[in-house]
């Protein structure tokens, strides 16, 4: 595996997810780096989609800001000093803007499930029920956990699943969910996007507390769609939805390897990513 030479050891790559780089620091502190890969339907294109990393960095670290009063997550905070140090103790090795795409994280135990909340009726839930109409509401969010797969396809499961598996956590793990669901829709809302669903990750730190992890309300994690889009019938997602339609489009069976993407649609994808990110953070405190 990569390693990078640092003064004082080596900074070893410990896993390749399908985003993120997860390098080990020490005996309780990791480093997230989140590149530019893109994957859709659980499989890697060969494309990358120029500053997606950054955006997710930067989303995730203001998301964790506003959650923390609901569930602490496993991020040190106040991190970009001490990334500077690592860059400069790399002796070049490192690219100059880890700041920017990576995060130190308190090692934490996963979770083996994905909270995924639901606002409205939209994506797989439509396929799961094809007489509902899309972008129809919810009374209340949806609680739809999926197994988290190591490889291949994660899996939708009923919280009764979760709950065998988990014991009282799972109701926690739901309860918490819900709450940054709520909160999440109310700041959404606020930036004139409307949050249709997101998924949440969350592991046990040393002394077996919950912690909020990897990250959150991104458009890899989430599904946003403009309010005036939706006033105008227009249900287009602010996420990897172009790449899904486009691969969709031309037969693609979601097997790897993926096809190549036009230079439009990743330009596209990069443009809708920084778009929410300008929305979200922009609409802070008006």
């Amino acid at each position: 595996m990569p390693i990078y030479c640092i003064s004082g050891g080596v900074l070893r790559l410990i896993k390749q997810g399908k985003v993120r780089d997860i390098y080990s620091l020490n005996d309780k502190q990791l480093l997230f780096v989140a590149s530019d890969r893109l994957s859709a339907y659980d499989v890697i294109f060969p494309d990358p989609v120029p500053g997606k990393g950054v955006v997710l960095t930067s989303l995730t670290r203001w998301w964790l800001d506003q959650t923390k009063g609901i569930v602490p997550s496993h991020w040190t905070g106040n991190d970009r000093e001490p990334l500077r140090d690592l860059i400069a103790a790399s002796s070049g090795t490192l690219p100059v803007d880890l700041p920017k795409r990576a995060m130190i994280v308190e090692r934490c135990d996963v979770i083996p499930f994905e909270c995924v909340v639901r606002g409205y009726a939209y994506g797989s839930y439509l396929k799961q029920h094809p007489g509902v109409k899309p972008m129809t509401p919810f009374d209340e969010p949806l609680f739809t956990p999926s197994t988290k797969a190591i490889e291949g396809h994660d899996e939708t499961v009923p919280f009764e699943a979760m709950r065998d598996a988990l014991g009282e956590t799972a109701d926690t793990l739901r309860d918490l969910s819900i709450q940054m669901f709520r909160l999440g829709t109310d700041l959404c809302r606020r930036a004139g996007i409307i949050l249709v669903d997101t998924k949440f990750e969350f592991g046990r730190d040393r002394n077996g507390g919950i912690k909020l992890i990897d990250e959150c309300f991104t458009p890899d994690s989430s599904r946003f769609i403009l309010k005036e889009d939706v006033e105008r019938g227009v249900l287009e997602s602010y996420d990897k939805q172009i790449v899904r339609d486009y691969v969709d489009g031309i037969g693609w069976d979601r097997t790897p390897p993926a096809p190549s993407l036009p230079r439009e649609v990743i330009e596209k994808t990069a443009a809708r990513y920084q778009a929410i990110e300008a929305r979200i953070t922009g609409a802070q405190g008006e």
